[in-house]
């Protein structure tokens, strides 16, 4: 983006450093997101998709949350399955000074989403991970919000299968996983959920 103000340089190098999440970049009273970002949030979100530079000749998508309400448009990105990264300003903007600092203070993923804003009292939130190859499996799960945590290992001609009735009973809103287990994770674990899943560096999540 050649033509991208200082601001929107710094928005992309940060966003950079956040793959794979939204990112809820904090401007005055506002939490905005943009480009790719803000396609989704405007969809997932219901609200008004608009640009930047709108007159220009590479318009920028754009669309913003207020900051006081941001923890519920959180949460219902949360729960259908995407990890947010909250970006504040980090100094407090003075005369003269055009571009205050910003840095992602915080990374919320559906299975690290503990407090009660983002998540039902009445919800297990459980987070997984999982690792193993041939005929033998290690599998654990964290309630987040209770820290209940149970780890296992099994082995055996039917230890994969095991592995997936586990993660069945349990629900996990994310698993983390080795690259390795990629195409497993997907072909077995996905297929067991009916579901399409992001994958990210920490796994994956459900949609």
């Amino acid at each position: 983006m050649e033509t991208a103000t200082p601001m929107l340089r710094q928005y992309l190098d940060i966003k950079k450093l956040y793959p794979g999440t939204i990112l809820f970049f904090r401007l005055g009273d506002f939490y905005e997101m943009f480009n790719e970002d803000a396609i989704v949030g405007s969809r997932e979100l219901e609200i008004t998709l608009t640009a930047r530079q709108k007159d220009g000749p590479n318009p920028v998508p754009m669309c913003g949350v207020p900051h006081h309400a941001a923890a519920n448009y959180i949460a219902r990105l949360v729960r259908k399955g995407y990890r947010v990264a909250i970006c504040e300003q980090t100094e407090t903007p003075t005369k003269g000074v055009k571009l205050v600092k910003r840095e992602v203070v915080r990374v919320i993923t559906p299975g690290t989403a503990i407090d009660p804003q983002l998540v039902e009292s009445r919800d297990s939130v459980y987070l997984a991970a999982i690792c193993g190859s041939g005929d033998t499996f290690g599998v654990a799960f964290l309630e987040t919000s209770s820290g209940h945590f149970s780890a296992t290992e099994i082995t055996g001609m039917n230890a994969w299968q095991k592995v997936c009735e586990e993660i069945d009973a349990f629900a996990p809103r994310e698993l983390l996983y080795p690259e390795s287990m990629e195409t497993t994770i997907r072909q077995d674990v996905c297929g067991r959920y009916d579901r399409e899943f992001v994958r990210s560096k920490a796994g994956f999540q459900p949609r």
